[in-house]
């Protein structure tokens, strides 16, 4: 029975696409619509994305709910959309699984997730921007940046990016890169990994930083930057944000970009496309803190300084 049950709710969810294109979508064929932006908290660094989604969707009615990280509020602001011919566009995990479970008919755009197939984020009539870009990309852009890096650390958890991490594992000889992964299972293992990978046998040329999010809690964040810089090396991130702390360099997703593909996606639902839309990837963005370059004697290559989107 309940397998039985799966299936009608994926039919349901299957048909909830072109159902609420029937109503969205005025015979008269005008494309305006009622776009619901979903925040599953305020997040400072994705002001840029919000911005770029309300311009590239200016012509629709675009309202702004932040859920405060908390489930009860967003059931709360949910309900008030339901019965609604409302797009959801939905920022962060907690917004995109309160969406998805609460509002299954309505059309869901989705950023801000770093693995929605993990998530069962995928298939029916949710589409989305992709929160990374390729990780072969990323470890030659830190080869370019810094050709005498070739050992890079990286700590994560296998639960949360284990699957990035192999992914990682084997682009580094492709990039002629050799990566040394090293599991934790609780922020408590931090310390005793960073060591292990700042000395010894084992001793990296640099720090990868990933998504992870028991390394990217704040006391855990700037423990992993203040003493990678304190021994001389230099820290790869994912975001621009990570840039700002003190690592060298970031090649990740572009904020602005996935808001306007975002937009996009929200713009070809609204005027009605039919079947299935697929996540697409935001463009990346190269950051480089010469600071720290000057500061750890790292001479960056006039190559990768221009193909730089900034330069701090």
């Amino acid at each position: 029975m309940k397998e039985t049950g799966d299936g009608m709710k994926r039919a349901r969810r299957g048909l909830g696409w072109g159902l609420a294109l029937a109503v969205l979508v005025p015979a008269g064929g005008a494309s305006a619509a009622e776009v619901a932006i979903l925040k599953s908290q305020e997040v400072a660094a994705w002001r840029p994305t919000i911005d770029a989604l309300r311009r590239a969707t200016a012509s629709h009615q675009l309202t702004e709910h932040d859920l405060r990280g908390d489930r009860a509020e967003g059931e709360r602001v949910l309900g008030g959309l339901k019965g609604r011919p409302v797009i959801l566009v939905a920022l962060g995990p907690l917004a995109a699984q309160l969406a998805r479970d609460l509002l299954p008919e309505a059309p869901l755009v989705i950023g801000m997730v770093q693995d929605p197939a993990k998530l069962g984020l995928t298939g029916g009539n949710i589409t989305g921007v992709s929160f990374s870009i390729p990780v072969r990309n990323q470890l030659a852009a830190f080869r370019l940046v810094n050709p005498r890096g070739v050992r890079i650390g990286v700590i994560y958890n296998e639960d949360n990016t284990g699957r990035l991490v192999q992914e990682a594992l084997k682009a580094a000889g492709l990039v002629r890169l050799a990566l040394v992964a090293k599991p934790i299972a609780s922020d408590r293992d931090i310390p005793q990994a960073l060591r292990a990978l700042l000395s010894g046998e084992e001793a990296v040329d640099a720090l990868w930083m990933p998504p992870e999010p028991l390394i990217m809690a704040d006391e855990s964040r700037r423990f992993l930057l203040t003493e990678t810089l304190k021994a001389g090396k230099p820290v790869y991130g994912f975001s621009a944000a990570l840039v700002n702390e003190g690592a060298l360099v970031s090649n990740g997703p572009s904020f602005v970009s996935i808001g306007e593909q975002a937009g996009e996606l929200v713009n070809r639902i609204a005027s009605g496309e039919k079947g299935r839309i697929e996540q697409v990837v935001p463009q990346a963005e190269l950051v480089i803190n010469t600071k720290i370059a000057a500061r750890l004697k790292i001479e960056i290559p006039p190559s990768a300084l221009s193909a730089a989107n900034k330069k701090l």
